[in-house]
């Protein structure tokens, strides 16, 4: 029998007998020019946090990082998530570390990173607890949600997870990016992520369908070679570079933003790496520049490219042990989609009126 044209379709949310994947690499934003207003976007927070996908295969959570590290015993705050989502379900989300107004504070969550034995881990969690912050779901009971919009799978993470403890489910606003990206200024935040409300998740790719919008220009970089430092300070600066798909390019020098603590740490990375090839250019030369191979990555405030392709007013970020050296490409700014204005038609009279 046709169904009729009052009919609905009946989603029955039944377990699904596929397995779910062993790893999915995340959807990243493109960067745009600028903040706007769009009916068919959703505007949410940038969190520049530890990008994470927790699946609950069986009774087991797993939490994964972007490049496939498994982060599951580092954050002990999210296991409560297991008894949250039913089994074969797998989010998309961030790990944090909030200060007292509830921003990210990247310095605190570095300090979480870098706790390796289990003392450190259990004395971070209690002295710098995360927050994993969902906002997408990809799985759910076994069924895949990739192809489905956006707009579905934000219901879907509404009926399936709330926000309780450690465990932060945010909202969005539609429509009003531009006073979305002020209220994010004012508030002291990275920026905010424009998404198209009818656009799938794509794994492993950068796309235009959801879009970064930074208050502050902030990108992460490869660490090309370092200057020592003179008297107690052990670093003078860092030669970072982006990857262009065959090798990695030199794009600044970078000589501020870490103390005598953070660049111990650096010193600690890049001492033992192999040596590397210097760099041409007389930019780049000088004896005491140490080149070595691209290994550690850092995120990196600045002003803007200039018209060569180097970073100015660079400062040093922190360390960003999730993302991969090879990750590290120069985004294209993509320009926001034009506003969306009614259409007005005109309708003329026969002239001369008779």
């Amino acid at each position: 029998m046709a169904r009729g044209p009052s009919a609905k379709a009946v989603e029955l949310d039944l377990p699904f007998t596929s397995a779910l994947p062993d790893r999915i690499r995340p959807m990243l934003p493109m960067l745009a020019a600028e903040p706007f207003d769009s009916p068919a976007h959703c505007f949410e927070v940038a969190w520049d946090g530890v990008r994470a996908m927790a699946s609950l295969g069986g009774d087991r959570l797993r939490l994964t990082g972007r490049s496939g590290q498994d982060l599951t015993a580092a954050y002990p705050e999210v296991e409560r998530l297991g008894s949250l989502l039913p089994p074969g379900t797998m989010v998309d989300g961030e790990l944090i570390v909030a200060d007292r107004e509830g921003r990210p504070d990247l310095a605190a969550l570095q300090e979480r990173q870098q706790a390796q034995d289990p003392y450190d881990i259990a004395a971070g969690a209690r002295t710098h607890p995360v927050t994993y912050v969902v906002y997408d779901i990809l799985f759910r009971r076994g069924r895949s949600l990739l192809p489905d919009p956006l707009h579905r799978r934000r219901e879907t993470l509404k009926d399936t997870l709330g926000s309780t403890g450690s465990i932060y489910v945010p909202g969005a606003l539609e429509a009003e990016g531009i006073a979305f990206f002020e209220a994010a200024q004012e508030k002291g935040l990275q920026g905010i992520v424009a998404k198209r409300l009818d656009s799938p998740y794509t794994p492993g790719r950068q796309h235009q369908a959801w879009l970064l919008i930074q208050a502050v220009r902030q990108a992460d970089f490869a660490v090309l070679a370092f200057t020592s430092g003179r008297g107690d300070h052990p670093l003078q600066g860092l030669i970072v570079g982006s990857y262009d798909g065959n090798g990695y390019r030199p794009v600044g020098r970078v000589s501020g933003g870490y103390d005598v603590r953070a660049a111990l740490r650096l010193r600690r990375l890049l001492d033992p790496l192999p040596s590397a090839t210097a760099s041409p250019g007389e930019r780049w030369a000088g004896d005491e520049v140490c080149w070595v191979e691209p290994r550690v990555v850092v995120s990196v405030k600045f002003s803007e490219w200039d018209q060569t392709g180097q970073l100015r007013f660079p400062i040093y970020c922190g360390l960003k042990p999730d993302v991969s050296p090879n990750e590290c490409v120069r985004l294209p700014m993509v320009e926001p989609p034009p506003p969306d204005r009614p259409r007005v038609a005109i309708e003329l009279p026969t002239l001369p009126l008779q």
